[in-house]
């Protein structure tokens, strides 16, 4: 029974220790950091509402159920679902291990969402320059 639980979780990205996957939207630790911004305006648009299993039959399948990306009757964004989308849509952006995407806004629309954000390279600063805390 345990072997099948612990595949089971594996199966999900998870274990005892942690998980494996793409965090969604995160905030950095405060400091300053040295970064160019390599797209000042990236928009992605995504559908507002629907089943995932519409979106991409590979990757999901019934159970994983329907996502609204905007609740306006409970005033709810559940940010995981955004990531779930990019991935079912092939629109999570592409980016380099030193990359990121910063939603700068998100524009609900009666049938999308657009995203609107800038893609970052974060870089190691020269010598001469102090960030951090």
């Amino acid at each position: 029974m345990a072997k099948k639980k612990k595949k089971a979780d594996m199966a999900k990205g998870q274990d005892k220790e942690g998980h494996i996957g793409t965090p969604t939207m995160v905030l950095l630790p405060a400091r300053n950091y040295y970064f160019k911004v390599l797209k000042p305006e990236h928009k992605i648009k995504v559908p507002r509402k629907g089943m995932y299993l519409d979106l991409d039959p590979k990757l999901y399948t019934e159970e994983d159920g329907e996502f609204m990306l905007l609740d306006e009757k409970s005033s709810v964004m559940y940010l995981p679902a955004i990531s779930k989308v990019l991935f079912a849509t092939e629109k999570y952006p592409d980016l380099e291990s030193n990359q990121l995407f910063a939603p700068i806004a998100l524009v609900f629309k009666k049938k999308d969402v657009e995203i609107i954000g800038q893609i970052i390279e974060m870089m190691e600063p020269p010598d001469y320059i102090e960030v951090g805390q």
